[in-house]
């Protein structure tokens, strides 16, 4: 048999069948793309039908799986449906809650702006508002709460809203219920709500107290409230600057002066504070040091484009700068900055109110300056010629730029008077106090002074009398009226002078220096003896005589009250007075 030999393919053939190999797989491929689709669809309908035929269970499983799927997905659309909603609503009611916030913002400084009108026309008080006005804040208010109302029933975990709802209640004249939901918000011992944490601090921290022990609380719950909003933003200027406040209040003052460093860096409006911190340390040699890097910071805050455009910021520079030129007494640097800066707005045609400010900073310049030479209390008949003449320059430069200020009046009043013809007269070129019909209160009262000095007493009660009905509340004129009454010759009046100076003392301001109060009591003391009320008088002299233990009327008056209700005065009384009168011999009249 012949043996048959397999015959080998030409390399053609076998690329041939390469190739063929190839164009099938990519064929399979395709077809599998093509029918992924399809599978995807048929897919699950096999698996069902296989279980179908599997068990009896699985045709149950199937069976409830459309009303399964059905109720998924109407549970899904209701929730959907409630959610989108609450959303909505919740948009809708804060939109609405926040429209009538402007609303009745937009009333109350419409409000405020008439009421101020009205006491500009008036001349006092404002008074109540009208009863549309209190009607349309009501209503406001009403909505307001409503709005809330809903929003805190759809997001009851919101603590923006019950805040809100507080500053509410508090408007509203509900402050007990606006401090429930505030602690509510804010507990004492845990941080909360951070901008109720500060209301309640600022609250505690201004409330008033019956004694120190209710003080201290109040300014230990201040400093835990005002502790916590920190704990949330230690970078919060108004907590930091409440807490400031509050250390000082209870004496911590190194880390008073600590954050009022922390708050100097941001704005150096704060040297203030800082200055006052110095001296209750002792250590007020820091100062000027202190005036050098506030007065440097202004003026780097000055040379920047964005403040120069801000009237609010540029003011607030300026008045800095100024300042703590004075503070350092570098006037006439003051005076060349504040001059060139007026002529560059006088020129520009909408420099008008940066040019007025800028008038009242340099005419208080040159009111701080002339008080370096000589203050209010000082007697100019004692002052060098050219020490006057330096006063009168500065004054009339002053007035200058600022006719109208009634200290400057005053001044130039009093240099009318002078002794010296020449300063008097030069003075009255400028302003003359007695041909002023229309003088301020403090120029009548310093013509009534020179009146009294002079033992013009009908004139001075004149004087004093106008400038009363000018400042009804004035204490120092009040008190120079009741005196000039007491010392009166033909006008003597120990009646209408107790009246007045009772006035004066309720209207004297709380802080006042016990030696200037003391001239008060002296005033009052002095009626009551003329009404030969001498035990009283005896006793409102004593307590005169602690601010002023060395004043000679005084002890005379109160020996004279001894002697009149037939007492021996204390052996002291009679040793001083003699020792006082033996060292100044003066029998002009003295005003208290």
């Amino acid at each position: 048999m012949e043996r048959r030999v397999p015959s080998r393919l030409s390399p053609d053939a076998s690329n041939f069948k390469s190739k063929k190999y190839t164009m099938n797989y990519l064929l399979f491929l395709i077809k599998r793309i093509v029918m992924l689709p399809v599978r995807l669809i048929t897919s699950p309908g096999e698996a069902i039908g296989g279980a179908w035929s599997e068990s009896s269970r699985n045709k149950s499983l199937i069976l409830g799986l459309p009303a399964l799927i059905v109720a998924f997905l109407a549970v899904s659309a209701i929730g959907g449906v409630q959610l989108l909603s609450k959303s909505s609503l919740e948009s809708r009611y804060d939109f609405l809650y926040q429209k009538s916030t402007a609303e009745l913002t937009q009333l109350s400084k419409e409000i405020a702006r008439d009421q101020k009108v009205l006491a500009l026309d008036n001349g006092a008080g404002a008074g109540t508002l009208t009863k549309e006005q209190n009607e349309s804040l009501l209503e406001l208010r009403t909505t307001q709460k409503i709005y809330l109302d809903k929003l805190i029933s759809l997001d009851p975990k919101n603590n923006a809203y019950r805040y809100e709802l507080a500053k509410l209640a508090h408007s509203q004249g509900r402050r007990g219920h606006a401090f429930s939901i505030l602690n509510e918000l804010a507990p004492e011992d845990v941080p909360g709500h951070s901008e109720a944490h500060f209301v309640l601090a600022q609250h505690y921290f201004d409330k008033k107290a019956q004694n120190t022990m209710d003080l201290n609380g109040n300014l230990s719950i201040a400093l835990k409230h005002v502790g916590h909003v920190l704990t949330r933003n230690d970078k919060d200027l108004n907590a930091k600057l409440l807490k400031a406040r509050i250390l000082t209040r209870t004496q911590r003052y190194e880390g008073a002066y600590d954050l009022y460093e922390d708050l100097f860096e941001v704005n150096p409006n704060y040297y203030g504070e800082m200055v006052r911190l110095n001296e209750r340390m002792g250590r007020s040699d820091r100062d000027s040091q202190l005036y050098e890097k506030a007065l440097g910071q202004f003026e780097l805050l000055a040379g920047k484009d964005e403040n120069k455009a801000d009237d609010k910021r540029w003011i607030v520079i300026e008045a800095g700068i100024a300042d703590t030129l004075r503070k350092l007494e570098r006037f006439q640097d003051s005076e060349t900055r504040l001059a060139g800066l007026i002529r560059k707005y006088s020129a520009d045609p909408k420099g008008g109110p940066r040019r007025v400010f800028l008038q009242r900073l340099i005419a208080e310049t040159y009111i701080v300056w002339a008080a370096t030479i000589a203050d209010v209390n000082t007697a100019y008949d004692s002052l060098p010629v050219q020490t006057v003449q330096n006063l009168l320059d500065l004054y009339i430069k002053a007035y200058q730029y600022q006719p109208d200020n009634p200290l400057i009046l005053q001044s130039l009043a009093r240099l009318s008077l002078d002794k010296n013809p020449e300063i008097s007269n030069k003075a009255r070129a400028v302003y003359d106090p007695i041909a002023d019909i229309d003088a301020p209160s403090t120029v009548l009262n310093q013509l009534g002074n020179h009146a009294l000095l002079n033992k013009r007493f009908a004139e001075a009660i004149r004087y004093y009398e106008r400038a009363r009905e000018k400042t009804p509340n004035d204490s120092t004129v009040l008190n120079n009226l009741s005196y000039a009454y007491l010392v009166a010759d033909d006008d003597r009046n120990a009646e209408r002078a107790l009246q007045l100076i009772n006035q004066a003392i309720r209207s004297l301001p709380q802080g006042i220096d016990p030696v200037e109060a003391s001239k008060f009591l002296h005033t009052k003391a002095t009626a009551l003896k003329q009404q030969d009320r001498l035990q009283e008088a005896l006793a409102v002299y004593e307590k005169a005589l602690k601010s002023r233990p060395n004043h000679a009327d005084t002890l005379r008056s109160l020996i004279e009250c001894y002697t009149g209700l037939a007492k021996i005065p204390p052996e002291r009384y009679g040793e001083l007075l003699d020792s006082i009168e033996q060292d100044s011999r003066q029998n002009n009249l003295s005003v208290p």
